[in-house]
């Protein structure tokens, strides 16, 4: 390249009138060579105060090695506290101090958790395998120090006026059971509307939501009955005080929060999920963390289905979230913390799961 050059630049010397020296050529191509390397380097100093501070691999790995190593050490630092030093000690033999202290690493985990979902779409592959991979091996440890310290069942025997309470028909218990349900869900209501862009106040509507900010929030609250269809990619999703909805959403930028939502559908994908107090909701989902439930009874997970030809494929892959991760199966409740799996939540059977419909009412 260097030889080229020098070619180049004798042969305009040779060529050039006499009017004009060969040493003003030379000057002159080397002005030029170096205004190109001056705006070459502007532009890379430019590219690199554009780039937002967290957004570094390097400083993701530390803060992420940081916290997941802190983490370890609480677990095992539970993990070997025999007790002595705790005022209460809960009956069934694990401390309350144990269990309160698991519930704050728990919440740990999953801020973690949510730390790494939100850098994924900037880290190299190896970095994003390799911190799903101590992510996982920190929750094994998690499980372990939980069946360690959690309370152990004592074994009773059964009287026979319980067995007989047990016998009364199942039918009118399950209808009991659903009507305080209802009753609970409906006084915990959220009263407070939500600021922003949104559909509230609506019953028996079909509803297709088109035109949205993908810089802004969206809401959906007090609905009764409808199907609501969001077709853009919104920052984040609220989903308030739903009651026998179908909700179908293309996609959320960021992060989606469910709360006070009963015998209702919903398909989503988003980086994540939070759900708080529902009761008998089908979720259909697609996330880059884990799932969280609080307070919730008889939820169901399934992968995610909703598809618009010729318009799906783009809106997902523009917001990383095209790729199935198998997150729906992965489901936190953080109302359970024993070994055991929570009762609370389950894998939809495939022979339960409906495909989404068009735009209209499914059936």
């Amino acid at each position: 390249d260097f030889l080229t050059r020098a070619r180049v630049l004798r042969r305009i010397a040779m060529t050039d009138t006499a009017s004009t020296p060969a040493s003003s050529v030379f000057d002159r191509l080397a002005a030029n060579d170096a205004a190109r390397r001056a705006d070459a380097e502007r532009r890379r100093l430019e590219t690199l105060e554009l780039a937002h501070p967290s957004e570094s691999a390097a400083a993701f790995s530390s803060a992420f090695n940081a916290t997941r190593e802190d983490i370890a050490r609480a677990l095992n630092d539970i993990a070997l506290d025999d007790g002595t030093d705790d005022a209460t000690v809960a009956s069934e033999g694990a401390s309350t101090s144990a269990m309160d202290r698991l519930r704050e690493v728990n919440a740990r985990i999953v801020a973690l958790d949510r730390f790494r979902a939100e850098a994924s779409y900037y880290l190299p592959s190896y970095d994003e395998r390799t911190s799903a991979n101590a992510l996982k091996a920190l929750r094994e440890q998690f499980t372990r120090t939980v069946s360690l310290k959690a309370p152990r069942e004592k074994f009773r025997f059964k009287s026979r006026a319980l067995m007989m309470n047990r016998r009364e028909p199942a039918k009118n218990a399950e209808a009991a059971i659903k009507s305080t349900e209802t009753a609970e869900t409906s006084s915990s209501m959220t009263t407070a509307t939500v600021a922003g862009p949104g559909t509230r106040d609506r019953a028996n509507e079909t509803i297709v939501i088109d035109a949205l900010d993908e810089n802004e929030d969206y809401v959906l609250e007090r609905l009764v009955e409808c199907d609501v269809y969001v077709l853009g990619a919104p920052r984040a999703l609220r989903a308030h005080d739903l009651n026998r909805c179908n909700i179908y959403v293309v996609a959320v930028g960021g992060s989606v929060h469910v709360e006070n939502i009963i015998d209702s559908t919903i398909h989503l994908a988003a980086r994540q999920l939070r759900v708080h107090a529902a009761r008998r909701v089908k979720f259909y989902i697609r996330t880059l963390s884990r799932p969280i439930i609080e307070d919730s009874r008889d939820v169901a997970f399934a992968p995610f289905a909703f598809d618009i030809p010729g318009r799906s494929e783009n809106t997902l892959k523009k917001h990383g979230l095209f790729e199935e991760t198998g997150m729906w199966r992965e489901v936190d409740d953080f109302m359970w913390l024993k070994s055991t799996p929570s009762p609370h939540w389950r894998v939809l059977d495939e022979a339960e799961r409906a495909s989404p419909p068009a735009l209209g009412r499914s059936t």
